[in-house]
């Protein structure tokens, strides 16, 4: 019988949240101010309403890379919570279990589970990729 293949969070990572990130980076290194609600709505995932409803509540009209970002801080889309959760966590050098549980939006027993197997207690961006890879997701 053929063993299934398990779908981990790391490629989940890369397929999906990665490449979400690398639009934002490259659209807030090029992005001309004024920007764009239809644009700032398209790379965040968020429909346009929803950055018009976040401007009015920041009380701005325009749209600069400072604007964007407390636009992402508080959009609906994976992105946005996820840089939220980010902030939210102080944006740490060096993660514990508990805010990579947080951040990612992962069940804090296979964080935990995954840290133990590699005896990893301090994870950085280096060794992120070896926790992502210990926790099965279902797909």
């Amino acid at each position: 019988m053929k063993e299934l293949s398990t779908y981990t969070f790391l490629e989940e990572y890369q397929q999906c949240i990665q490449p979400a990130i690398a639009d934002v980076d490259v659209f807030l290194k090029t992005a001309v101010v004024p920007i764009c609600a239809a644009d700032v709505a398209c790379v965040l995932e968020i429909c346009e309403e929803e950055v018009k409803d976040i401007l009015r509540k920041l009380d701005v009209q325009t749209i600069d890379k400072e604007v964007f970002l407390a636009i992402m801080r508080r959009g609906s889309s994976r992105v946005c919570r996820l840089y939220a959760r980010e902030i939210e966590a102080g944006s740490p050098i060096i993660y514990n279990e508990r805010q990579i549980a947080y951040i990612y939006n992962l069940d804090a027993a296979l964080v935990k589970n995954a840290c133990q197997k590699l005896q990893i207690k301090d994870v950085t961006a280096f060794t992120m990729p070896l926790v992502f890879a210990q926790i099965p997701i279902g797909k």
